[in-house]
């Protein structure tokens, strides 16, 4: 069942955070790719990121992200952000695991209102588990982070998936987030998807919606992901 985990690890948000507890193998990896259509505040959007993780020993995990979102017409809205973190394993057997995580950010949080735009630091706690029911696979995780920005900037996000296989090799992945952080930030976000398994490829076609307060945001993302 490890390798159910290790397969899912990194589904997270196509998007805002990539999170969950599992860690690769020594010498193993994992990458993805993710384009969203997006309507914010009336406003069309689109998002683009890139994620990777590679197994530094069976402790020890180095993840990386880089995210961009533009509004066509609108430029003076753009935003990227870039992170980089280690996870660790800190207890695990055949069925549980759990996990810290820490890092550097730079750039726009990307989430809520005035989003972060300096250097900072990330940190997180993470534990999953899974199993089998109705004939298929499933798993389930909830990750807590703090991010803090360097101009006191700060978000605290609560995140959690559950995923269940209807018919062989494929998925249907459900996930919550939620961010609260300064100047009043608030974002309240769902996704709801369909993941299709090809020996090492996944492809995954997504829809998600935002609420925060101040504006609504929905979308649809499609992304492609690659273990070697």
């Amino acid at each position: 069942m490890r390798g159910l985990w290790i397969g899912f690890a990194a589904i997270s948000y196509g998007s805002t955070a990539h999170a969950a507890p599992w860690l690769r193998h020594q010498g193993e990896g994992y990458g993805r790719v993710a384009a969203a259509g997006e309507r914010v505040a009336g406003l069309d959007a689109q998002r683009y990121d890139a994620y990777g993780e590679f197994g530094l020993t069976d402790k020890w995990t180095a993840t990386a992200k880089a995210e961009i979102v533009t509004f066509p017409g609108n430029t003076d809205l753009n935003a990227d952000g870039y992170r980089a973190t280690v996870r660790r394993d800190l207890w695990s057997n055949d069925r549980f695991q759990l996990s810290g995580e820490v890092g550097a950010v730079y750039g726009a949080a990307i989430g809520g209102v005035d989003g972060c735009d300096t250097l900072g630091a990330e940190m997180r706690v993470g534990a999953g588990t899974s199993g089998e029911w109705a004939g298929g696979e499933w798993f389930g995780f909830v990750d807590g982070a703090r991010r803090e920005h360097g101009e006191g900037c700060w978000r605290d996000r609560v995140e959690m998936g559950f995923g269940q296989e209807v018919a062989k090799n494929v998925y249907v992945i459900n996930q919550i987030w939620l961010e609260r952080g300064s100047a009043e930030a608030v974002s309240n976000k769902i996704e709801t998807g369909i993941l299709y398994r090809a020996d090492r490829v996944d492809w995954s076609l997504s829809y998600r919606q935002e609420t925060s307060g101040r504006f609504e945001e929905e979308g649809i993302v499609v992304a492609l992901a690659m273990r070697f």
